[in-house]
């Protein structure tokens, strides 16, 4: 029994498995911690618990008092030079942030050979998998900083919600679409990148809250997987059971 954490910059997710399946999920945002406490009052007692977090020392201290009920170690993930059959190619490989090494190592293991990573949060990371090497990757605003960032910078911007449209006749249209094509149009980039480096057309493995809401707009093949980094996770607690 495998409980897996994964502490984003906004909001908690977590899950419950088996060895065989995820029985249960949940989220929360930060200041709701009680809402995994109650979650965890109606599971069974995880044998191992695993979890990243990229939160800071605030959140780690709340999780571990959370989890103190069941007396057992918790083993936080960091990156590492190689792990899980993924290497990694950062520079200092422990500055990678633990939950893109732990989505990096869920794609390896559902069996992407040549990727881009892409984790749609707070912020959206896009890194490059190739036959189990992590090559590098970028870091950009999330869909939602976008909007917030462009409304509180600038004076005369509504915070309506547009639609995506190839040539936006309103401004709540030129917003929707402008962030949608931002993040989209750094997607085909990186991907025709790395089509180049591998001599192959990547897949594109999407995760994240925002993660259904732009799949419709970035480049095919594309593979949804939801909690990506709760199944790294997952794989990463296994391997070290073992």
């Amino acid at each position: 029994m495998i409980l897996a954490i994964d502490a984003g910059n906004t909001r908690i997710k977590w899950g419950f498995h088996d060895g065989q399946a995820w029985l249960a999920h949940g989220q929360c945002a930060h200041h709701e911690i009680d809402e995994l406490e109650r979650a965890l009052d109606k599971l069974p007692k995880p044998q191992q618990i695993v979890f990243s977090n990229v939160a800071g020392e605030q959140l780690q201290a709340m999780l571990e008092h959370s989890l103190a009920r069941y007396a057992i170690s918790v083993q936080r993930v960091a990156a590492r030079a190689s792990q899980c059959g993924v290497s990694n190619a950062y520079a200092v490989p422990v500055q990678l942030g633990a939950d893109r090494w732990a989505a990096l190592i869920g794609a390896h293991h559902l069996g992407a050979r040549t990727a881009l990573v892409v984790n749609a949060g707070t912020a959206i990371t896009m890194d490059a998998l190739h036959q189990g090497d992590f090559l590098g990757g970028i870091i950009l605003p999330g869909y939602h900083m976008m909007g917030s960032m462009l409304q509180q910078g600038t004076a005369g911007l509504a915070n309506d919600s547009g639609s995506f449209s190839a040539w936006p006749d309103n401004t709540a249209d030129a917003l929707e679409s402008g962030r949608i094509l931002a993040i989209t149009g750094a997607a085909g980039l990186l991907r025709a990148q790395l089509a180049q480096h591998a001599g192959s057309t990547p897949e594109l493995i999407v995760s994240g809250g925002d993660g259904a809401h732009l799949a419709t707009h970035l480049p095919q093949p594309l593979r949804l997987v939801e909690n990506l980094v709760l199944e790294g996770l997952r794989i990463i607690a296994h391997e070290e059971h073992l």
